[in-house]
């Protein structure tokens, strides 16, 4: 046998028969030629040639096996279906790769625009600050120029005085003259300065209208200038405009207290509880108590825009019913103002499939069968902010008047996301508020009051504003935020 230092050992003798390895030892070394015998040795010459020439290739075989770790020497050696796999998991590899070279690129290029927005955003902030400062400057120069005249016009009595003649007489008498001539001067210059205020006044305003800002329409950005209830839509004399405007939800149903009532009732007959009534009533107890203390005594109207459910239009009733005939100017029923639709007769245990396929599709945009999504609200409310914002400019609501609106809870969320252009993000933050709670956007663009913000979870102040900045939408995912300067 074979020893582990790799030397020769010594020839088995002759006439020994050569006995097989065992397959746990060693294969015994093959005798050289010459230890054979000499009538063998040339036959067996040839044979132990070929016998080397396997043994070299079959080492050499064995050596690269034991340098692959046992596997196969050549792809070749595989199995068409091992080879067929082999093929599509490299091509797989191949595909990934490539995808991620994609998605690299693509965020860098939403990285690019998120900064190109936040620039164009710091632009129009320096562009409103310098606006800004010129206002404050001229309205500086207005109060002292008015202060200037004001000095002046105190003056003017006592130089008069001291030009008077000496004489008693004359005195007493420049002194009569002087007090009915001075009660004919001071008015003039009164006048004089009040107008040259207004005047400057009226310029500081022309300048801000006029103030060198770019169309940011043109750079596909919301431009506030021409928003219909900015100053460049809406009329120069604001006693055309309604005071405040009044969103209700409708007062408690049958069907916010069991929505069983859905599977047999058509949604738009769905009426009020005893509760809802009472709430209806007492939210209009407390609209009175605040537009008597809003107009001090002075004579007030409202208008009424309600929901064609049923439930709407009797919490209108309960509200209307505290006014004094003359003081409800008029009601009207708007379809668009309805409640979202979520089909016909609602099936109780198919109604809650649907509504778990609309947590993983996503609430704004999953349309109910034979329904409709968030979405669709959205576009007809903007029909109807149109609709209003045109009657509302051309006067319509003149004369002390305010607006109600008896809508419906996802109606009126949408109703103020249409308002102030709110993201889909930021609506899907915003709760429905409570029952019979009215809401009041006061006229100042009409913006969301601060007690009625509190009343609905999840707006925040920012979201209850107009402003000429755009609002800051973030284009990559919330993950991606940090990437951003």
């Amino acid at each position: 046998m074979a020893s582990t230092n790799g030397a020769s050992p010594p020839p088995p003798p002759a006439a020994a028969p050569a006995t097989p390895p065992s397959p746990s030892s060693p294969p015994l070394a093959s005798p050289s030629p010459s230890q054979q015998a000499p009538d063998q040795q040339p036959s067996r010459a040839a044979a132990s040639a070929g016998s080397s020439s396997a043994s070299s290739s079959s080492a050499s075989s064995d050596a690269g096996a034991a340098a692959d770790g046992g596997a196969p020497a050549a792809a070749s050696g595989l199995s068409p279906t091992a080879a067929l796999d082999l093929e599509i998991e490299l091509t797989k590899e191949a595909e990934v790769a490539q995808l991620r070279q994609e998605m690299g690129e693509l965020r860098s290029l939403l990285i690019a625009q998120a900064r190109l927005v936040q620039s164009q955003q710091r632009h129009i902030q320096q562009l409103e600050a310098a606006v800004g400062l010129g206002v404050v400057h001229t309205a500086a120069s207005s109060s002292a120029a008015a202060a200037a005249a004001a000095a002046a016009t105190a003056d003017a009595p006592k130089q008069a005085a001291g030009a008077r003649p000496a004489s008693a007489a004359a005195a007493a008498g420049g002194s009569g003259r002087d007090a009915a001539g001075g009660s004919g001067v001071v008015d003039p210059v009164k006048s004089l300065i009040i107008e040259g205020i207004k005047a400057e006044e009226e310029r500081a305003k022309r300048l801000v209208m006029a103030a060198e800002l770019p169309d940011r329409r043109l750079t596909g950005l919301f431009d506030a200038r021409y928003h219909s209830t900015s100053w460049g839509a809406t009329p120069r004399d604001m006693r055309v405009l309604p005071k405040r405007i009044f969103l209700v939800r409708h007062a408690e149903s049958e069907g916010n207290v069991d929505n069983i009532a859905y599977t047999y009732l058509p949604d738009p007959r769905v009426p009020l509880t005893a509760r809802g009534w009472q709430q209806a009533m007492l939210a209009g107890d407390r609209l009175k108590a605040q537009m008597d203390a809003a107009h001090g005594g002075k004579p007030y109207k409202l208008f009424f825009y309600t929901s064609p459910y049923l439930r709407s239009r009797q919490t209108y009733e309960g509200l209307a019913q505290v006014f004094m005939p003359e003081q409800v100017q008029g009601v009207q029923e708007e379809v668009q103002l309805r409640e979202q639709d979520f089909g016909n007769f609602q099936d109780a245990e198919g109604k809650k499939r649907e509504k778990a396929e609309r947590l993983r599709f996503g609430r704004f945009f999953y349309r109910f069968p034979n329904g409709e999504s968030g979405a669709d609200v959205y576009d007809r409310m903007t029909i109807f902010e149109d609709h209003l914002v045109r009657d509302i400019n051309a006067g319509r609501f003149a004369d002390s008047t305010s607006l109600v609106l008896v809508t419906h809870g996802l109606a009126l969320r949408v109703f103020l996301m249409r308002w102030f252009h709110w993201t889909v993000d930021q609506f899907m933050c915003v709760f429905n508020p409570p029952n019979a709670e009215p809401l009041v956007l006061e006229r100042a663009l009409y913006r969301l009051s601060d007690s009625s913000r509190e009343v609905i979870k999840g707006c925040t102040e920012d979201m209850c504003q107009t402003s000429w900045t755009p609002r800051q939408i973030n284009p990559l995912d919330p993950a991606d935020s940090m990437l951003l300067p």
